[in-house]
């Protein structure tokens, strides 16, 4: 048994802590932004009463059942842009919404789309319209998870995720353009909405993998129309596809110095919720002799002032469950890195090998995306030692393992990496002590240590590794220390 184990029943003392702590947090900042939507207008403003389906004490339901996060849903309708007062949009205010947005895929997925959404709608000046990050619309609190009987929440506000412009928080100084809104306020104020068909809008686009261009051509649409309440057609899809945008390597480059120049990405932070949850499991990340004070205490500032490096500390992405099937699935359809992982100047970037045919490929070429997507535990143990020799690895003495992997897994491939070098502590995402809510975000939590890691060993095929590189290379990172398999 590791060392590094004998931690974790110390620390519940200081876990329980945490909890109450936190529900003191918590309560302040709800009682924080109800104070600003208060003082901010001359009159109170009226706020329809939570639905039933938003409402956790409004349902005979079993607590065994996942949270669905009424107070996070309470507090973003609570926005002071927003006025409950008003029937229809006023005079200058112009609103923009993509009801094709992903559903029933992984939140890495979500957000990223999320970010990209909203910056769309900054470019063509209209307010950002955000919903819920959404597994199942049906009207349903609770979905099976893909069949398997274990019970997930159908809905999650945005706000229980993330933090910033992106939902609906203030622009930084300098920035003069409309505050995102909630989908409540979008349909209480546009009973009709005016539809635009994605299929229409990229019809003659001359890059059709390009992001750049796919923006523009929108911006140009949503310019051009007088109309207030603008949505992309459910019926589209999303604006920004996998096969058209972050399966395609090319795609992000021409946008990326200007996205991430933009308020969502140097203003993007992570909730009070996963913020407390990583400051209740700093053990695991950061020496116990580091001076950084807990997250949650400081105040807001920028994504790169906030969310910096955490010397010593890699983190590796080990992806398992899913990914048994899903990265045979890659090898047959010749699927390439997503998104950032794919920039050019990353390491161990992907060569797609040669196929022949769209749906199959040959053992070889399976092979060849096993060893990059699904690495046994000597080959994880092998790359991670390969890594931890460079030079931005240098002083690196604690490992991190973000994985979906059993118990049984992580316990075997601890102790190979342990037998492997010499470590101060090893923990993995089953390690985390987490709140009830805080246990259905918790790859959120995941990304927040990754995004601050020394060293991000992940997986190039993943949409949650590509989120915490894009982070990484908008807070400055060094190139070399973002690996994968």
């Amino acid at each position: 048994m590791l060392d590094c184990l004998d931690y974790r029943s110390a620390a519940r003392g200081r876990y329980l802590f945490f909890v109450a702590g936190f529900t003191f947090v918590l309560a302040c900042y709800f009682l924080v932004r109800e104070a600003y939507t208060v003082t901010s207008w001359s009159a109170p403003v009226p706020v329809p009463p939570p639905s039933e389906e938003h409402s956790e004490e409004s349902t005979s339901t079993p607590l065994v059942l996942p949270p669905v996060y009424s107070a996070f849903h309470d507090a973003e309708l609570r926005l002071p842009q927003q006025d409950w007062t008003l029937t229809e949009p006023a005079a200058n205010e112009k609103l923009f919404f993509v009801a094709g947005h992903t559903r029933a895929l992984g939140w890495g997925n979500a957000v990223q789309e999320h970010i990209v959404n909203a910056y769309l709608a900054y470019k063509a000046g209209r307010s950002f319209v955000f919903g819920n990050f959404t597994w199942n619309d049906d009207g349903s609190l609770y979905s099976d998870y893909d069949g398997t009987g274990k019970m997930i929440p159908s809905q999650i506000p945005y706000s229980v995720l993330l933090h910033g412009p992106i939902v609906g928080d203030r622009f930084p100084p300098g920035i003069n353009a409309p505050l995102a809104v909630t989908k409540d306020y979008f349909d209480h104020l546009c009973p009709t909405k005016h539809d635009l068909l994605r299929e229409e809008i990229h019809a003659n686009l001359s890059s059709p993998n390009s992001v750049k261009e796919i923006t523009e051509r929108w911006v140009s649409v949503l310019q051009s129309l007088d109309e207030p309440c603008l949505q992309s057609a459910k019926s589209s899809g999303p604006i920004y596809s996998h096969h058209d945008v972050w399966g395609v390597r090319t795609s992000l480059l021409d946008v990326w110095p200007d996205l991430k120049r933009s308020p969502f990405i140097t203003h993007f932070g992570w909730s009070p919720l996963v913020e407390y949850a990583f400051d209740m499991n700093r053990d695991l990340f950061l020496s116990t002799d580091s001076p950084e004070p807990p997250l949650s205490g400081q105040p807001f500032t920028s994504n790169r002032e906030r969310y910096t490096q955490i010397p010593g500390l890699m983190v590796i992405h080990v992806r398992r469950g899913d990914y048994a099937t899903h990265c045979r699935t890659l090898a047959m359809w010749s699927e390439d890195f997503v998104s950032v992982n794919a920039f050019p100047d990353m390491l161990d970037l992907f060569t797609v090998p040669p196929h022949e045919q769209w749906g199959n490929n040959t053992v070889e070429n399976i092979e060849i995306y096993r060893k990059r997507c699904l690495p046994t535990v000597e080959e994880i143990t092998r790359k991670v030692e390969e890594v931890r020799a460079t030079p931005a690895a240098q002083g690196v003495r604690r490992l991190y393992i973000m994985t979906n992997g059993r118990p049984e897994y992580i316990r075997e491939l601890k102790d190979a990496l342990m037998a492997a070098g010499e470590w101060e502590a090893i923990y993995s995402s089953r390690d985390l002590q987490l709140t009830f809510e805080q246990k259905y975000i918790s790859q959120a939590v995941d990304l927040l240590v990754a995004q601050r890691a020394q060293i991000l060993l992940g997986n190039g095929f993943s949409t949650l590794t590509s989120n915490a590189v894009m982070m990484r290379i908008a807070n400055g990172f060094r190139t070399d220390s973002t690996r994968f398999w």
